[in-house]
């Protein structure tokens, strides 16, 4: 890609992707769900409990995955993700047994495991880097009130990322 196309689509990236830093129990508030959002954190010890709460004023379709640099020393590193909320489904005794918290009452959760075989990778074009990835799943987000949760089941400790949303600037490209 030139510089001037690089140039040129700096203002749709800019508006149409939200990056952010994800800190161990302190929730990061998303202010636009339907934008793309690139959250990344680290698991220092395993024990981490990342929180990224939501508001919506209607559902909304959107792809989410967790993803890890395609690293050696990351390859068994594999985080997972809960999408959690009022009048989500009850996680079955697995995937309640991973969280890294009691639901509250009234909330289910929609929880991503992050155990694919083989492992998906992708290439990110804005970072230019590998990774290996949860597998994007389709998940409608509820209106009202929901938080994804990322924790590591296995307590394995590396970088991460949590991906969800549509970068709206694709759609215009393709028009």
């Amino acid at each position: 890609m030139n510089v001037f196309a690089l140039l040129f689509m700096a203002p749709a990236l800019a508006l149409a992707h939200v990056p952010g830093k994800l800190i161990d129990r302190t929730p990061l508030v998303v202010e636009d769900a339907k934008l793309s959002a690139a959250l990344y954190g680290i698991f220092v010890t395993g024990e981490e409990h990342f929180i990224i709460k939501l508001q919506l004023d209607e559902r909304y379709a959107a792809p989410v995955e967790v993803f890890v640099p395609h690293e050696s020393d990351l390859k068994e590193h594999r985080p997972a993700w809960a999408l959690v909320g009022p009048g989500l489904p009850k996680p079955n005794a697995e995937e309640l047994a991973a969280l890294p918290a009691s639901l509250p009452d009234g909330w289910g959760a929609i929880v991503e495991l992050n155990t694919l075989s083989p492992r998906p990778a992708f290439y990110e074009f804005v970072t230019r880097r590998f990774f290996w990835s949860s597998g994007a799943m389709n998940v409608i987000l509820p209106s009202g009130e929901s938080e994804f949760w990322v924790f590591s089941p296995k307590k394995t400790t590396g970088k991460f990322g949590l991906g969800f949303g549509v970068c709206w600037f694709s759609a215009a490209w393709a028009s």
